[in-house]
């Protein structure tokens, strides 16, 4: 697997993973592999850095200084040694440490559930994997342009949880913000090794559902889904901005690896082209 530094590419090389494996795996579960990432960079065709609009004017590119970026063989790898992004008076800029989005751009389907999935390691460094506002990384399905609303499976080194928002830094009416975990869910405390992370949105009875290793961390029913979706991946704190200072770098890191991006219930190859 080759490695880069996160602004000088985005991608990795070639390996075990081909289109033949590929056709197998979704053979077996009726997923279609959105990118077969063979490296040695990220297609630019596929994925951009997330573009965040500042009050200013501006716009927010949440990658890292520190990232180590590494793709092949199927897989996505970020290591972040030592967080080194904040900001004092714009949240999102200071809770985003890394962030990329699928330049598809899906259609849901009015009349059936759609799926989202990936394999998802997550592993802290240092810092305290027990308080997810320190450091999670995060497999997102996303709708930025139009309604901002989040569904994510996330987590830390021993937590797994299931995040739902609404942006409201870009003007969404009444924004939200909310992580939740299963408690008698059991994954041994352990998310360092990879598990099957599902969202599936399904517009004829908006529902949500977020599911790891096809146990259900979280389910929401009534709840608006977005007509169009994007996927993405990645690395941030939730610690609020305080008395003009931020809190998010106390020396912590995250390493986190992201397999297989596929979809089911989708057109993954009439997957809109357009950069976030």
């Amino acid at each position: 697997m080759a490695t880069s530094h996160a602004r000088s590419a985005l991608g990795l090389g070639s390996g075990a993973v081909t289109p033949a494996t590929q056709a197998a795996a979704a053979a077996r579960d009726g997923f279609v592999t959105y990118d077969e990432l063979e490296g040695p960079h990220l297609d630019a065709a596929r994925w951009s850095p997330a573009r965040l609009p500042t009050p200013t004017g501006g716009e927010h590119i949440p990658l890292d200084p520190n990232a180590e970026l590494a793709v092949g063989e199927g897989e996505v790898r970020v290591r972040i040694p030592r967080f080194s992004l904040s900001h004092d008076t714009f949240q999102p800029a200071d809770s985003a440490k890394y962030l990329i989005f699928s330049t598809g751009q899906f259609e849901l389907p009015p009349d059936r559930p759609a799926t989202f999935a990936v394999d998802l390691a997550v592993e802290n460094i240092g810092g305290e994997p027990g308080d997810y506002r320190r450091g999670m990384a995060a497999f997102h399905v996303f709708d930025f342009e139009v309604s901002k609303r989040v569904f994510a499976v996330c987590g830390t080194s021993t937590r797994v949880f299931a995040l739902h928002e609404q942006l409201g830094a870009w003007g969404a009416g009444e924004p939200f913000y909310h992580v939740v975990e299963s408690p008698y869910e059991d994954f041994d405390d352990d998310f360092t090794r990879l598990r099957a992370c599902e969202i599936t949105l399904d517009r004829s009875s908006s529902t949500a559902a977020w599911r790891a290793d096809g146990r259900t961390v979280y389910q929401t029913h009534g709840t608006f889904i977005p007509h169009r979706v994007r996927i993405g991946v990645g690395i941030w704190t939730m610690l609020p901005i305080r008395d003009g200072r931020s809190r998010s770098l106390d020396g912590q890191g995250m390493t986190a690896r992201w397999r297989r991006f596929r979809v089911r219930g989708v057109d993954a190859g009439a997957a809109t082209r357009a950069a976030p």
